[in-house]
C-alpha cells in the first residue's frame, strides 16, 4: 500500500512537473510571437521597398531605352539624308571632299555622344540602387535577430533563477528593436526608395537633354554639309 502511494505522489509530481513546463513552453513561444509579429512588420516593409524600387526602376528603364531607341533611330535617318544628298549633289569634287572631311568622325562622335549618356544614367541608377540595397542589407539583421530571440536570450539571463524576468527582458529587447525600426529604419528607407522616385524627375529629364545635345549636334553637322554643297552647286 505504501508502495503504491508513493508511486502515486510520484506520478503526480511528473504530471505536475510536465504541465508546468508545458505552460513554460508556451509561455517562452507567446513572446517569440510577439517577436515575430514585429519580425513580419519589419520584412513586410523591405518587400514593399523592392516591390516599389522594381517598379520603379522598370518605368525609368523603359523611357531611358525608349528614348536612346528613338535617338538611334533619328541619327541613322540623319545619316541616310545626309549622304543621299551628297550622292546627289551636282557640287564639284573639290567642294564634296571638303565638306564630308570629318563626316567619319562626326558618325563616331554622336555614337561616343550617346553612349555617354547611357553611361552617366547607369551610373546614377546603380549607385541609387546600391544605397536601397545596402539600407536593406543593414535592417535585415535586426529583423533577422527576432526570429531567435528567446533562444538567444538564454546567453542573457538564467532561464531557471529568473523566469519571472524572462518576459521582461525579452520584451525589452524586443520593444527596442521596433523603436528603432520606426525612428531609424523606416526613415531611412524611405529616404533610398525616394532617391529612385527622384530618377523620374531629375535624371530622365538630363539624359533626354543629353540624348537631344547629341543628336542635335550631329544633324547640325549634316545640315552644314548640305548647306555648303548646295552653295558649291550655285
Amino acid at each position: 500500500m505504501k508502495s503504491l502511494f508513493v508511486c502515486l505522489l510520484l506520478a503526480l509530481a511528473g504530471q505536475s512537473l510536465a504541465q508546468s513546463q508545458d505552460e513554460f513552453v508556451e509561455y517562452l513561444l507567446e513572446i517569440q510571437s510577439q517577436a515575430e509579429s514585429v519580425h513580419q512588420l519589419m520584412e513586410g516593409t523591405f518587400d514593399n521597398v523592392r516591390f516599389s524600387m522594381s517598379d520603379e526602376l522598370v518605368e525609368l528603364n523603359r523611357q531611358l531605352i525608349g528614348r536612346m531607341n528613338e535617338a538611334l533611330e533619328e541619327v541613322e535617318q540623319i545619316r541616310e539624308d545626309t549622304e543621299a544628298f551628297v550622292g546627289e549633289s551636282s557640287a564639284p569634287a573639290s567642294c564634296v571632299d571638303v565638306a564630308v572631311a570629318n563626316w567619319a568622325v562626326e558618325i563616331e562622335g554622336v555614337g561616343q555622344a550617346l553612349s555617354r549618356c547611357a553611361s552617366r544614367a547607369n551610373i546614377q541608377i546603380t549607385s541609387r540602387t546600391a544605397d536601397v540595397h545596402a539600407a536593406l542589407e543593414a535592417a535585415q539583421v535586426q529583423s533577422t535577430e527576432l526570429q531567435n530571440i528567446v533562444v538567444r536570450g538564454f546567453i542573457d539571463w538564467n532561464a531557471i533563477d529568473y523566469t519571472e524576468q524572462i518576459s521582461e527582458i525579452v520584451g525589452a529587447q524586443i520593444q527596442d528593436k521596433y523603436d528603432y525600426f520606426q525612428r531609424i529604419t523606416q526613415p531611412n528607407l524611405e529616404r533610398v526608395l525616394q532617391a529612385i522616385f527622384d530618377l523620374d524627375d531629375n535624371l530622365l529629364p538630363e539624359i533626354v537633354t543629353c540624348v537631344n545635345r547629341g543628336v542635335e549636334r550631329f544633324n547640325n553637322y549634316g545640315r552644314v554639309i548640305r548647306d555648303t554643297l548646295f552653295f558649291c552647286s550655285q
